[in-house]
């Protein structure tokens, strides 16, 4: 007769009890995330009907639309981290302050915005692609300049929902504003039921439509007469220069990581690959869609381990801060490489089905997806490290070593292999492949460290 597996571990804690938490705080976030990747990779399947170049323009000034937002989004998001450590404290009453200090910040987007737009023909002259893709570019990223503003406040305001463990009010507002992407991008991109036909500025401009729909409802949740008696959504509205300041402090070093690692692969994309012409841009654009849309899991767990990391710090337990960001890597690592095997086996397939009937795109498009097959346990370990170090408030060492990692040494070896070593779009995927391995393995052990512990984010009233 076997034996039964005991139900709690040593420390006399329920065995499952991790597994639970960050799986309920995890699986709707994913639906949540739906906001952004979804929005992206509806776009790009609608706008692959107008051909290689619209697919080419829309993937790469989608990435560089996205960089220069990343700057407020790393700044806002880190609200995670200030209420949920502000709940762990028992200060319940500060969450919507912290909250309301993210939405004055994220205001800035929009003097951005202004700054942005005369730079938009220079941007894409510089990075040597075609004159038809560089138009495209161009136009449609733009128009995605004018939802900075609805990004940032939704940002503040899904990590506020997340770090009170509200993760399904962002899951049902994510799916509305989806819904309402995809219904435009049928009228505006094709000039359906009477609207113009736009092509890829369409689908930008249904882009930005969804996300003010989505940035209006969840404020709307927020200023809920609920919200206010238990977190001061409402009356804690005055801009507070203290907690301005602290988020600052955290958040500012989040948002340079954040710019920084998207600026990367912005590069990597528009620098490197472009260079070998419209078909290879297609391709590694695909490739980026189909992992955008796998990524989207481990991002929740990302937001979600920010949350109960926080929680715990404030609270002064750090064994279990450590404990459910181990659980949240078994979770995330088990389902990157089921993915990594769907990628492998069916990748040229689903891009024929779905994308392109190109045999060049398609032939590289799966050698990219097997690449990514390779590394993306290395991946889940990267994402759900970044997030409970954030959580920790350990937002400066991250500004840091992604500064390192990727200028000094990724970058750098991506253009050797394609470009010395004649190694093509493949070459460049292949040094991302060696960046991602390593740097899963210096994020891990600062987390096990444990430096993080004695990190105080908030400053003295």
């Amino acid at each position: 007769m076997t034996q039964a597996m005991p139900d709690r571990t040593k420390d006399g804690r329920a065995r499952w009890e991790g597994v639970r938490e960050v799986m309920g705080m995890s699986w709707p976030i994913v639906l949540g995330s739906l906001s952004y990747t979804i929005m992206e990779f509806a776009d790009r399947i609608m706008v692959a009907q107008l051909g290689t170049e619209s697919i080419a323009a829309v993937g790469s000034a989608g990435v560089w639309a996205f960089l220069l937002s990343t700057l407020f989004l790393g700044i806002v998001g880190c609200v995670n981290t200030f209420v949920a450590q502000s709940l762990g404290r028992g200060n319940a009453e500060t969450a919507g302050s912290y909250t309301w200090q993210g939405l004055y910040i994220g205001l800035g987007a929009g003097a951005a915005t202004l700054l942005l737009w005369p730079m938009a023909d220079g941007l894409f002259h510089s990075m040597g692609h075609s004159p038809a893709v560089t138009a495209l570019e161009t136009g449609y990223f733009r128009v995605r300049l004018l939802g900075y503003v609805p990004m940032a406040w939704s940002s503040a305001l899904v990590a506020f929902f997340t770090a009170i463990g509200r993760p399904k009010v962002t899951m049902y507002i994510a799916l509305v504003a989806n819904g309402c992407n995809i219904l435009l991008n049928y009228f505006l991109i094709f000039g359906h039921a009477g609207f113009p036909r736009l092509g890829v500025n369409g689908a930008a401009l249904a882009t930005i439509i969804s996300q003010w729909l989505h940035a209006a409802l969840l404020l709307a949740l927020f200023l809920r007469p609920a919200m206010d008696a238990a977190y001061n959504t409402r009356r804690s509205y005055p801009f507070h220069a203290r907690r301005a300041r602290d988020l600052l402090r955290i958040g500012l070093p989040s948002g340079l990581t954040f710019l920084m690692d998207v600026a990367t692969w912005g590069v990597f994309v528009s620098f490197i690959v472009g260079r070998f012409g419209d078909a290879p841009l297609a391709a590694n654009n695909i490739a980026v869609s189909f992992m955008s849309v796998s990524f989207m899991p481990a991002v929740a767990v990302n937001q979600a381990i920010t949350a109960i990391v926080g929680r715990w710090v404030g609270r002064g337990d750090i064994p279990t801060a450590k404990a459910r960001t181990y659980t949240a890597l078994r979770i995330c690592i088990a389902y990157m490489v089921c993915m990594g095997l769907v990628f492998a086996v069916s990748g040229g397939v689903l891009i024929r089905l779905i994308f392109s009937s190109d045999p060049v795109v398609i032939n590289l498009g799966h050698r990219l997806l097997i690449l990514a097959a390779v590394f993306q346990a290395f991946d889940a370990t990267n994402i759900v490290c970044m997030g409970a170090l954030r959580g920790a408030g350990d937002t400066r060492w991250m500004m840091w070593i992604t500064f390192f990692a990727a200028y000094v040494f990724f970058l750098p070896l991506a253009g050797v292999i394609a470009l010395l070593f004649n190694g093509g779009a493949y070459g460049a995927w292949i040094g991302a492949t060696i960046y991602i391995f390593l740097l899963s393995g210096v994020l891990f052990a600062r987390f096990r460290g444990e430096r993080w512990r004695h990190i105080n984010i908030f400053s003295a009233p």
